[in-house]
């Protein structure tokens, strides 16, 4: 056979040619061997997928389990409480029926006719006595509130089901575009700005404070037009509410609540929404004893920036404890944010130039400087543990990974002077809101 030296396409010899058949054969074997593994590792994932699906189930009935438990006691103890309080008034039913039938005893005794002047002077005082220990009995009865059982039920738990995304960390092995973990630096890939003054705004937006609820709405707290402004997921307008001045912060407080401060000139409140229909009602005024800023909300519990303190106010109960206090400038505490677990709590301190992280009894777990981190405002901590911070005077987005901070966006990207911060986990949209600016900077990253 002629050698094929002038075929093209690669065939240069006899040899080669010869060889492609074994070539093609190897090459046939390890396609079939991958396929092969390919096949097995479908079938892998389709069985922890069902193994999954059996630990949620499994999850859900120890879950249900332990409500039944709770159910039971609480019942319990309402039925104590309830026999103990039917035994005390029965007490005291009886107890006034018995007098009531003494009194007429003497009475009709008096009345007797046959009765001698002794006899009837005697039985006279016996019945004045007992009217007295009667008006006695009748004034401790009516002094005292009526006797009530209340029932609360505990908001955290409906609270803390509604703050999470799933039931689990949901992650993909090996794919090569999987969920974004706690590490991973953004960078901007598009944006676009969104206009959210509306009809009756006497003055240019300054949205000083976001959040977004279990919905996907955003809710806004405008700061020089007081309200609260409610946006679909799609930023367009919905609803708006009238607050007194000034709203500094807006945090999502349950499936429908959300939680706004308003501090100015004397005047120190804490205001919970309930927001459901496309409608926004007022349900309760907390009244503080120091200025309220920043915002945050955990398990049933309020963080709340004075800047230079940080306070934690139970929902339930009311009460109000110090967590943290730096008084060595005017802005050393100016917002904050909470991690999804509540084992980390995050602070920007405006006045250093510093960002402070505190574990939940407040200690403080470390002090972060940067030359990046110039006037740090807006914190912003995802579910997936990503830290956005806004640096208001340098007009610049960073991102904080570990004790290195990468800038993400500025004026290049739109960004002016940023004042709060949200971060969509769902598209990996980072949204901007800024001072004296009427429409708001949503960033998509990659």
């Amino acid at each position: 056979m002629k050698p094929i030296t002038d075929v093209a396409k690669g065939v240069r010899s006899t040899r080669d040619f010869k060889s492609l058949p074994d070539r093609v054969a190897q090459i046939q074997q390890k396609l079939l061997q991958a396929r092969t593994m390919r096949q097995e590792n479908m079938k892998s994932v389709s069985k922890s997928g069902d193994q999954f699906l059996g630990q949620i189930r499994t999850l859900r009935q120890q879950v249900i389990e332990m409500f039944d438990r709770l159910e039971k006691i609480t019942i319990l103890e309402i039925d104590s409480h309830k026999s103990s309080l039917e035994t005390q008034i029965n007490a005291d039913v009886d107890k006034m029926a018995d007098v009531t039938e003494n009194l007429q005893k003497l009475l009709d005794e008096i009345k007797d006719e046959g009765k001698s002047d002794a006899e009837s002077y005697i039985g006279f005082n016996k019945c004045d006595a007992m009217i007295s220990t009667a008006q006695e009995l009748v004034d401790k009865v009516t002094s005292k509130d009526d006797y009530a059982i209340t029932f609360q039920p505990y908001k955290g738990i409906t609270d803390y089901l509604s703050s999470l995304v799933t039931l689990g960390d949901v992650n993909v092995v090996g794919d090569k575009n999987p969920l974004p973990d706690s590490d991973h630096v953004f960078r901007v890939d598009s944006s676009q700005q969104h206009n959210v003054r509306v009809a009756g705004d006497a003055e240019v937006c300054d949205i000083s404070g976001a959040c977004a609820l279990p919905s996907g709405e955003y809710l806004l707290a405008d700061y020089t037009n007081c309200k609260l402004k409610l946006l679909s997921p799609d930023f367009r307008f919905k609803t708006s509410f009238d607050v007194p001045k000034y709203p500094r912060d807006v945090c999502c407080t349950g499936e429908h609540e959300a939680a706004v401060t308003v501090d100015h000139d004397g005047r120190h409140e804490i205001l919970l929404v309930r927001v459901q229909a496309g409608k926004m009602v007022k349900t309760r005024t907390i009244t503080v004893q120091h200025s309220c800023t920043g915002l945050a909300h955990h398990g049933g519990q309020l963080y709340v920036t004075t800047n230079t303190a940080l306070h934690v106010y139970d929902l339930k109960s009311g009460k109000d404890r110090l967590l943290y206090s730096d008084q060595t400038g005017e802005d050393t505490v100016a917002r904050c944010a909470v991690s999804r677990d509540g084992s980390r709590i995050y602070i920007t301190n405006y006045t250093h130039h510093q960002l402070v992280t505190l574990n939940k009894d407040g200690t403080k777990l470390s002090t972060l400087n940067h030359p990046d981190l110039l006037y740090p405002w807006a914190i912003h901590v995802s579910s997936l543990g990503h830290v956005f911070i806004s640096c208001y005077v340098l007009g610049t987005v960073v991102q904080v990974v570990g004790q290195d901070v990468s800038t993400l966006a500025g004026k290049k990207d739109g960004v002016g002077e940023p004042r709060a911060l949200y971060f969509n986990n769902s598209s990996n949209t980072l949204v901007v809101f800024q001072l004296d600016n009427d429409n708001i900077l949503e960033l998509k990253l990659k």
